[in-house]
C-alpha cells in the first residue's frame, strides 16, 4: 500500500516538473476591443432611482429658492460707473448693517462680485440673489484711516466705478476726487467704518490698502445671506426695489 501512494506522489511530482520546465513564455500577440453599449432602458432605471431618492430633497431647496422676498418696480441694471443694481446691493447692505446696531459709514463692493447684469422687473427670489451672489464671502466692516479710504477709492476709480453706498466721487484721471463721505469733505486724517467683503478687506481685488485696518468686524452672515434678510424686511414693510441713480459717482 506504502509503494502504491509513493508511486502516486513521485508520479505527481515529476509531472509537475515536467510541466513547468516545458512551459513557455507568454506574450500578447494581439488586442481586441468590443464595444458593449448599456442599455438606454437600464439608464432610465438608474436615473428613475436617483430621482426618486432626491426628490424630497430637490422639492424641499426649490421651495427655499423659489421664495419671493421683493418686488422690483423696475429692470435694475449692472453699470458704470454707477448702475442701479450695484447701487441696491450696498444700499439695502447699509441698512441691514445699521439695523444690527452698527453705523458704516460707506459700503463698496467689487463689480466683479456681482454675477447678474440685470434683476429684472417683477418677483425677486431667493434663487435670484444666489445668482447674484454666488460666492460665499462673509459681510465685514473695517475701520480705516481717511489716507486708506482714499486709495480705495482711486481703486474704484481705475476700475471705472464699483458699487458704493453713503458716498460721492467723480472719476478724472482714474483717480477719485471730489469725495464727500455721508455729505462731508473726506478727510484723510479721520477714520472710517468700510462696510464690505471679507473678499475686499484680505487684499482681494489690488484692494492691498484693506489689508491693515484699524478695526475689524464682522458680522457672521455671508453677504447674500444678509441681502435676503434685509430685502425680506423691506418687503414686509410694503417696499419694492427701485431703479436708482443719483449720481454718487461721476465721471469727468
Amino acid at each position: 500500500m506504502w509503494r502504491k501512494k509513493n508511486f502516486y506522489g513521485h508520479s505527481l511530482l515529476i509531472i509537475s516538473l515536467l510541466l513547468i520546465g516545458c512551459k513557455a513564455s507568454l506574450q500578447i500577440k494581439s488586442h481586441q476591443f468590443i464595444n458593449s453599449p448599456i442599455s438606454s432602458d437600464s439608464s432610465q432605471v438608474l436615473d428613475q432611482s436617483v430621482l426618486k431618492t432626491i426628490a424630497p430633497y430637490k422639492a424641499k431647496v426649490d421651495g427655499q429658492m423659489n421664495e419671493r422676498i421683493m418686488v422690483a418696480s423696475a429692470d435694475l441694471t449692472k453699470e458704470s460707473p454707477e448702475g442701479p443694481l450695484g447701487n441696491m446691493v450696498c444700499d439695502v447692505l447699509m441698512r441691514y448693517a445699521i439695523k444690527q446696531g452698527k453705523q458704516p459709514d460707506v459700503c463698496v463692493l467689487n463689480a466683479g462680485g456681482l454675477r447678474i447684469p440685470t434683476i429684472y422687473k417683477g418677483d425677486v427670489l431667493v434663487r435670484t440673489v444666489f445668482e447674484l451672489l454666488p460666492f460665499d464671502n462673509q459681510l465685514v466692516m473695517l475701520q480705516v484711516s481717511g489716507a486708506q479710504l482714499k486709495e480705495l477709492l482711486d481703486l474704484v476709480a481705475q476700475n471705472n466705478g464699483w458699487p458704493v453706498a453713503g458716498l460721492r466721487i467723480t472719476i478724472k484721471d482714474k483717480k477719485a476726487e471730489s469725495i464727500l463721505i455721508k455729505g462731508e469733505p473726506l478727510d484723510l486724517a479721520a477714520k472710517y467704518w468700510v462696510l464690505t467683503s471679507d473678499y475686499l478687506a484680505g487684499g482681494g481685488d489690488n484692494a492691498a490698502m484693506l489689508n491693515q485696518p484699524l478695526q475689524y468686524f464682522y458680522f457672521t452672515i455671508m453677504l447674500r445671506d444678509a441681502l435676503i434678510a434685509q430685502l425680506k424686511n423691506m418687503f414686509y414693510d410694503g417696499e419694492t426695489l427701485q431703479a436708482v441713480k443719483d449720481g454718487r459717482i461721476t465721471k469727468e
